[in-house]
């Protein structure tokens, strides 16, 4: 080979690989490679057993979308049967924000202004007021809760409800599993720093089930659990009809969505092999370099993060209102026009931050966080990089620009400044991030990624610290007293203590009983309900959608009796479908839940008694608060993507010149 000819082939090497890099300046890069980004025609393609795959879509879908345009929609690249799951192995994690600020009714219009982009979210669908989603967290705080549903909830379009033939949701999520992951807060320092709802699993509800090319629609507007109480009436035709009408203008070819799409599946979660409770494993084999899983994310400020208990603020209004009158009283150094809203807290009292935080993406020098939203990637757990002193684990992934999903996108958010993040009008998606293989991946393997320097040492000093450093609850509850979760209460309480006899033997102060039951307004009018003064009284009844999450409100049991009615005639027990023996039939006081509409609300200073209800129809549920996620030593802090070299230098707004 000639000189000539070596350096014309070093020229075509560099213009063909580098020119497929975006003209974004990425920072804190330790990459000495040529090229770190791939052609984008050059991505390995997704392996030929993948279910699912997350691909752009077509125009013609975005018109008709529910919660604005979405470019990227779940498709189905085999058939699944009406009534399977849509990921079998699995489903994924439910985070809750705490007390939202949404309005000014006791609040700050900073804290109004500082939920702008969670709103957003809201409004294009990408969180659920917790009240009407179904998948619980009602009674997580006494203020506003929102339900945060990553993986299919998120990634999935559904439709307009005027798409009468097109506009069914063919997915459908049951209620989430709930418990600590055998990491209680008596015995482990990763106590409240995780989900504890988990496992949200989807099941098709289409008639014929999904087909190979057909589009995942989800619901949001609760299109299923008003087709369980018959009020879906404008539907008639699609509700009860045979043929698949998921087959429209969204469906596509198989080869299209292997060779634009990316694999949905190649992830489940699992058992942590690591000892971190619950984490990603793979689901087949991964040859290094490969697409584990694409990445979305969607952009939010820090500040959006920090919150204060409802109860909190009206602490924290009484001591700004004081300061603002001392300073507006000339014991200030400033200028006069200081406001509320820019004064501090009290001296005792720090922000909170919410559990979302443990599961974003961060840059030290960065106000930008970014939320993960892919399928099951928020179980993927810490490993460092390289692990010099001990045989223990090490990631075998690592997260890059997605270049291939993000090429269809008008606008490369990258290239914005953070407020003018802030200020985009349109739907918050774009942003897609991908896990490459760093290593040939074995089925089963656990899926680890190196969460950064700064994570690790903020780790180590908290974990140095258990139990002291959690060791305080909310309203003075200690590890000193005794606390059960709720789910071990259901799990071992059989028969219900009724309000007399737990003053002598007392639930643990972390829970309390509700029961699933709906109250409508015009059932006072109903001959089976006897109306004494303020008092009502009637018997409990199972009905279409009872046991939907959203019908589980505040009960108390002041009574209970055999179920077995031994002056009931045979021909009574018959009718009324006799239980097993030894079971018990409960008396209970109902209360209203935050949240419920007005026709669902018990008047005011109405006594509701309802009779006859089953064990089955109890739940034990956590006062708001008490929870491990509530714990306020809780661990909190954002993944670490400063040596990832992923974050562009517009963002780092915070760094120092």
């Amino acid at each position: 080979m000639t000189p000539k000819t070596a350096i014309v082939r070093i020229f075509l090497f560099w213009f063909l690989c580098c020119s497929a890099v975006p003209v974004v300046a990425v920072a804190d890069s330790d990459s000495d490679e040529a090229c770190d980004a791939p052609d984008v025609n050059e991505y390995p393609p997704p392996p030929k057993s993948c279910r699912l795959l997350l691909s752009p879509r077509p125009s013609s879908s975005q018109d008709v979308d529910d919660d604005g345009d979405r470019k990227y929609g779940i498709y189905s690249a085999v058939t699944i049967p009406k009534n399977h799951p849509l990921t079998p192995l699995g489903g994924d994690l439910v985070l809750h924000l705490i007390d939202v600020r949404t309005s000014n009714e006791h609040k700050t219009a900073a804290h109004v202004e500082n939920t702008v982009q969670l709103q957003k979210w809201k409004k294009y669908g990408y969180i659920q007021e917790a009240a009407t989603s179904g998948h619980g967290g009602n009674y997580e705080g006494l203020g506003d809760i929102w339900t945060v549903l990553p993986g299919i909830s998120m990634l999935g379009a559904s439709r307009k409800r005027k798409q009468k033939q097109k506009g069914r949701p063919n997915i459908w999520a049951s209620i989430p599993e709930n418990d600590e992951a055998s990491h209680p807060r008596h015995q482990s320092a990763l106590a409240g720093s995780f989900a504890l709802h988990y496992n949200l699993t989807h099941q098709v509800t289409i008639p014929g089930g999904l087909e190979g090319g057909d589009e995942v629609l989800v619901d949001r507007s609760g299109w299923h659990r008003k087709r369980a109480l018959m009020l879906n009436s404008d539907d008639t035709a699609v509700n009860d009809g045979g043929s698949n009408n998921s087959k429209d203008d969204t469906t596509m070819s198989i080869d299209h969505l292997f060779s634009h799409g990316a694999c949905l599946d190649n992830i489940y979660p699992g058992k942590s092999s690591n000892g971190y409770g619950r984490g990603a494993l793979a689901s087949r084999f991964i040859p290094s370099g490969s697409i584990v899983a694409p990445v979305p994310v969607l952009p939010l400020p820090r500040d959006e993060l920090k919150f204060l208990r409802l109860k909190e603020w009206k602490k924290v209004t009484s001591f700004r209102k004081r300061l603002l009158k001392e300073t507006a009283g000339g014991k200030s150094d400033g200028d006069g026009d200081v406001t509320e809203d820019e004064l501090p807290l009290p001296p005792d009292m720090d922000w909170r931050q919410q559990l979302l935080l443990n599961y974003c993406y961060g840059h030290a020098q960065s106000s930008v966080l970014l939320f993960p939203y892919g399928v099951f990637v928020n179980y993927i757990n810490h490993a460092p990089s390289t692990n010099e002193f001990s045989d223990g684990p090490v990631a075998n992934v690592k997260l890059q620009w997605s270049e291939r999903l993000m090429n269809t996108a008008t606008t490369d958010l990258r290239s914005l400044t953070p407020s003018q993040l802030w200020e985009q009008s349109t739907p918050p998606e774009g942003l897609i991030l991908e896990l490459v293989a760093l290593k040939d991946i074995r089925p089963d393997e656990e899926i680890l990624l190196d969460y950064g320097s700064i994570w690790s040492e903020a780790w180590k000093e908290h974990s140095d610290q258990y139990p002291e450093s959690i060791l305080k609850l909310a309203d003075d509850h200690t590890l000193e007293k005794e606390y059960s979760p709720a789910y071990i209460m259901d799990d071992v309480v059989t028969n219900l203590r009724t309000v007399e006899e737990q003053t002598q033997f007392p639930y643990p102060e972390n829970v309390f009983t509700a029961c699933f039951y709906r109250y409508d307004t015009e059932a006072t009018t109903k001959s089976d309900t006897v109306n004494k003064g303020k008092t009502e009284a009637t018997p409990w009844k199972m009905s279409l959608g009872l046991f939907d999450i959203t019908n589980l409100r505040p009960c108390k049991v002041i009574s209970r009796e055999p179920a077995n009615d031994r002056f009931a005639t045979p021909q009574q027990l018959k009718q009324q479908g006799q239980p097993p023996q030894g079971k018990m039939l409960y008396t209970a006081i109902i209360q209203n839940r935050p949240g419920l509409p007005a026709n669902e609300r018990i008047p005011k200073g109405t006594k509701h008694i309802v009779s006859g209800i089953p064990r089955g129809a109890f739940r034990f549920v956590d006062r708001p608060y008490a929870s491990d996620i509530h714990l306020d030593g809780a661990f909190r802090h954002n993944i670490g993507v400063d040596e990832a070299g992923i974050y562009p230098e517009v963002w780092l707004d915070l760094k120092s010149e």
